[in-house]
């Protein structure tokens, strides 16, 4: 039996909008007329798959409500069950209930968001954005759906999808800190820095004590060489949470402010006698690694950890700089080193993995990346590396399946499509190999892999 009767309702302070969201920013400023902006405000957010919204406005605040025209009493069951089970982390069987649920009622945003949490929470990230995306084309003020839909393009690291989304979802939440915290991080990669600074300065002022602001705000003023703001902050970190899990790297990354910039970038005579202490040390090494004076980073992690050989970060943090020199040897011992410091993380092993593929020891490198994967380093990237290492010890049939896997994370991985194509063509389903090799010759994307789908689609058709 069905009844009408279901409601989603959101406040927009368009002060905030403003301040937030580039495309609200014009429209909202454009014009005080309450009629001008309830039709702006109708338009950009209406629905035409379901739903009737209404809006009201007063105070510069808009009141959004949609109501959903059906709701099945079976269908709400099973959604009740599946949050239940999400809630004990089974995920799987909860998925199973959503999508039994949506069968019965089509139109319900809040199974498709649920479906994408729990998708994301099982980090099968092409089915997470696909229901969290229909959520907000049913009910397009299902601003909720936007920042989970944002966190999940973080994580894939496409940074500009992700500001869109977590700066939609702000304009209805403000102060909701973990959107504001991701959206921060998107800026500062994207090198918006003067977003960065606002919003992280927006979370301090919501939050003093939230430490991750303060040093998100060092780390953009460290790459604006405005080391003395930095420090600030780090000094903050370490004032207001002296024993939490940043305070070891903001006590570390604080630079002593007579430093010259130049001479950082090019000195190479390094002596362990310069320095108060190891820290300022280290403090040198990761601005070096920030201003891309990546041997003089390596070089200064050799000789930290030369005094200090138990030092984790510092191995991993020589591997990152010596990686990016092309000194891939230096890097594997490096790295290799911070693993047996601390095996049971995943990325340690993860890198050892990589550098090992990159001097084609094939067997060590499948070794190393299965155990990364099993450690919960499953990301696309080391998914791919685990469908490649397959492939390389010719196992291209296991090599489908965690390629495969891979691409549910992110499906513009082109690394997975083109090893994906390699498996398949080694197993001799031609068919299923040129459809991932054209797929990769007509995307957009400029990558060097497109001489390689060439190749491999002209050898596959010369020998069919």
């Amino acid at each position: 039996m069905a009844k009408a009767k279901k409601l989603v309702s959101a406040v927009l302070d368009m002060d905030s909008a403003v301040e937030f969201s580039g495309a609200a920013k014009a429209n909202l400023q454009a014009s005080s007329n309450p009629e001008q902006i309830h039709a702006y405000l109708n338009e950009k957010y209406k629905s035409e798959k379901a739903g009737e919204l209404t809006i009201e406005i007063a105070n510069r605040q808009a009141q959004f409500k949609w109501i959903l025209p059906v709701v099945v009493d079976e269908a709400e069951k099973l959604h009740k069950e599946a949050l239940k089970l999400a809630k004990s982390r089974d995920f799987s069987s909860a998925i199973t209930l959503w999508i039994k649920a949506i069968s019965l009622n089509a139109i319900d945003p809040d199974y498709y968001f649920n479906t994408g949490i729990a998708f994301f929470e099982k980090k099968e990230y092409r089915e997470a954005i696909e229901n969290l995306e229909y959520a907000f084309q049913l009910c397009p003020i299902y601003y909720k759906a936007r920042l989970i839909l944002g966190t999940v393009y973080l994580k894939m690291r496409k940074f500009e999808k992700a500001e869109n989304h977590l700066r939609e979802s702000i304009s209805f939440n403000h102060t909701n800190t973990l959107a504001l915290l991701n959206l921060a991080t998107a800026t500062s990669v994207l090198k918006k820095y003067a977003d960065g600074i606002a919003i992280f300065n927006k979370i301090a002022e919501l939050n003093p004590k939230e430490v991750r602001a303060f040093f998100g705000l060092a780390k953009i003023y460290s790459l604006q060489n405005n080391i003395h703001q930095a420090n600030i902050c780090y000094q903050k970190v370490l004032k207001i949470d002296p024993k939490g899990p940043l305070a070891p790297h903001a006590k570390r990354l604080i630079i002593p402010e007579n430093t010259a910039t130049k001479e950082l970038k090019t000195n190479s005579a390094i002596n362990v006698s310069d320095y108060a202490n190891l820290d300022e040390m280290f403090s040198e090494a990761y601005s070096a690694y920030l201003f891309s004076d990546y041997k003089l980073s390596a070089n200064l992690y050799k000789k930290y950890v030369s005094s200090k050989p138990d030092d984790e970060q510092a191995w991993y943090s020589l591997g990152e700089a010596s990686l990016r020199c092309g000194f891939v040897e230096t890097a594997l011992n490096a790295f290799q080193k911070a693993s047996q410091l601390n095996p049971a993380k995943g990325l340690y092993n993860k890198q050892v993995a990589l550098c090992l593929d990159y001097l084609d020891r094939h067997v060590e490198c499948l070794e190393r990346i299965e155990k990364a994967c099993n450690q919960g380093k499953a990301d696309s990237m080391a998914l791919t590396l685990y469908g490649k290492a397959l492939i390389d010890n010719n196992k291209a049939e296991e090599a489908v399946e965690q390629l495969n896997k891979a691409l549910k994370r992110n499906k513009q991985n082109i690394a997975a499509e083109f090893h994906l194509a390699q498996a398949y063509s080694l197993l001799g389903k031609t068919d299923e190999a040129a459809e991932h090799l054209y797929w990769i010759l007509n995307s957009k994307i400029k990558t060097p892999l497109k001489a390689k789908a060439e190749r491999l689609l002209s050898s596959i058709k010369n020998k069919t």
